[in-house]
């Protein structure tokens, strides 16, 4: 028997992988995949789009796959190794991967699957499979913007979030869905006016109480991001003249390093380097030895 139970519902506690049991899953408990585009020869293949993957559905499944199974198990990996820059593309098609059981293919968890597939812990997944259905309600409003307003939308007035940003509001997301994230991050821009920073919507998010403490309205929850975001802003002027001095304090410790390499490559005259050599053979000779590990370390660093 199918469960329904959406990624971004997921609580803290409900990431506990289930246990691969029953019958394999009959066609029939798949919902159907999008017939596949047939290209002319030579033609590259049109990217995939989100509409294409199906809405993720935990489903019991173990055995081999079915023949619709390993259409999706295909589409999903396609999803996977064309939009790696795309993270919420990639997210939807890991979310599909592991509450369909298609890891089964080829690993017998999904978090082998992933490490292999990769590199991602199975935490990091989850947070990323929660994440995915903000950047894809965002990236509807950016199509549509895009749609309606093709020859004059700039790319300031296109919506757009990244995947740490999306994944900062994890929690509103688990909580109340996809829908009020995105109303709790328009709220603190439109407040302070422009992009904010994702350690400072962390900051603001986390401040934010979870639903099981104090539920809240829509309307509740971005008044009060509004005003977390307001007092935010009060903070952020005095951090930038910080910053502004910081960086002139780098440039000054950059000049400093430099004019001691200068000074070191002055005193490592071939003369002298002999004449160390002469006097104490095997201490220069170490000497030198480090001298060539930090030049090879400085190279590095500067290159």
């Amino acid at each position: 028997m199918s469960r329904h139970n959406s990624i971004a519902n997921l609580d803290d506690d409900d990431l506990l992988e289930g246990e691969e049991s029953g019958a394999p899953a009959g066609p029939e408990r798949v919902p159907a995949v999008p017939e596949p585009v047939i290209i002319a020869q030579g033609r590259p293949r049109p990217a995939l789009r989100l509409a294409d993957l199906p809405e993720p559905e935990e489903i019991e499944a173990s055995g081999p796959l079915s023949a619709e199974e390993e259409d999706l198990y295909a589409l999903c990996m396609r999803g996977v190794e064309e939009f790696k820059t795309a993270w919420w593309v990639l997210g939807k098609s890991m979310a599909n991967m592991n509450s369909r059981r298609l890891y089964r293919k080829t690993h017998p968890t999904f978090e082998a699957w992933v490490k292999d597939t990769l590199d991602k812990s199975r935490a990091t997944a989850y947070e990323e499979m929660t994440a995915y259905v903000v950047g894809e309600l965002v990236s509807a409003r950016a199509d549509k913007a895009f749609e309606e307003d093709s020859n004059s939308t700039s790319s300031a007035r296109v919506p757009s979030i990244g995947k740490k940003a999306a994944g900062a509001l994890n929690s509103v997301t688990k909580d109340y869905g996809a829908a009020v994230s995105v109303a709790v991050i328009e709220t603190i821009e439109d407040s302070t006016g422009k992009k904010v920073p994702v350690k400072a919507l962390t900051g603001i998010v986390q401040q934010l109480p979870r639903k099981k403490e104090k539920e809240l309205t829509e309307e509740e929850l971005t008044a009060l991001a509004r005003e977390l975001a307001a007092s935010e802003a009060g903070k952020t002027q005095p951090a930038e003249d910080a910053a502004e001095r910081k960086d002139l304090t780098s440039l000054n410790s950059l000049r400093t390093a430099v004019s001691s390499l200068e000074a070191a490559h002055r005193a490592l005259a071939p003369a002298k380097v002999r004449s160390a050599l002469d006097e104490a053979p095997e201490e220069a000779a170490r000497l030198l030895a480090t001298a060539q590990d930090l030049s090879a370390k400085v190279a590095k660093r500067v290159g």
